[in-house]
């Protein structure tokens, strides 16, 4: 564990939460979008996907999107389901984790994520295991909410501000060398996560 921390902020996806990227994928492809694996798997930025991502279009706008990009008719129901078909669970060792560090440190989540795919955790995934996400972070920084996204300095400078915590005294852990990079350049220490790696063994 570094020295110092007062103040831990979490990933979700890929940190604290399992996904099925593959799973997604071939459902969407499914439907006929060709290019949906580049989007998913962080080799193309752009489209519809980053702008609900970073809540420049909501939720109905981007199922119109959707339906754009498709070879196929689909409801809002069947996009939905698709969408958050990438979501699988938060396993409760991770959830035990959080509650014991809470004794110990404000703990905090900084997500690039997007309006439904919050919505299933936060409605179905979380209470599930009998959880609210007031029950595990003090307080949550979401991408679609903020109008930012990692790796932006930005987003980090304002979750600081925000929460007015001193960058030297607080951790960040993601599973993206990318995102750590830009944390560190606004003076806040990082742990890459790798994942699949016991998480509980960064705080040994």
């Amino acid at each position: 564990m570094k020295q110092n921390i007062r103040h831990i902020i979490f990933d979700l996806g890929g940190v604290l939460l399992n996904l099925d990227v593959e799973g997604c994928t071939r459902a969407f492809e499914k439907a006929g979008l060709k290019d949906i694996r580049s989007v998913l798997t962080g080799t193309n930025e752009g489209g519809i996907f980053s702008e609900y991502e970073r809540g420049e279009i909501g939720t109905p706008e981007f199922r119109d999107g959707i339906r754009q990009l498709a070879s196929q008719s689909l409801t809002d129901d069947e996009i939905d389901r698709m969408w958050v078909n990438e979501l699988l669970d938060i396993p409760q060792e991770k959830l035990d984790l959080l509650v014991s560090l809470r004794s110990k440190y404000d703990i905090y989540l900084l997500s690039n994520t997007n309006e439904l795919h919050w919505q299933h955790v936060v409605e179905s995934l979380l209470p599930q295991q009998n959880y609210r996400a007031e029950d595990l972070f003090k307080e949550t920084f979401l991408s679609f909410r903020m109008k930012l996204a990692k790796p932006d300095p930005e987003i980090f400078r304002e979750v600081l501000r925000q929460a007015g915590l001193k960058p030297e005294e607080t951790l960040f852990i993601d599973d993206s060398a990318v995102n750590c990079q830009a944390a560190q350049s606004v003076g806040i220490q990082t742990e890459h996560y790798k994942p699949g790696n016991d998480l509980s063994l960064l705080f040994n």
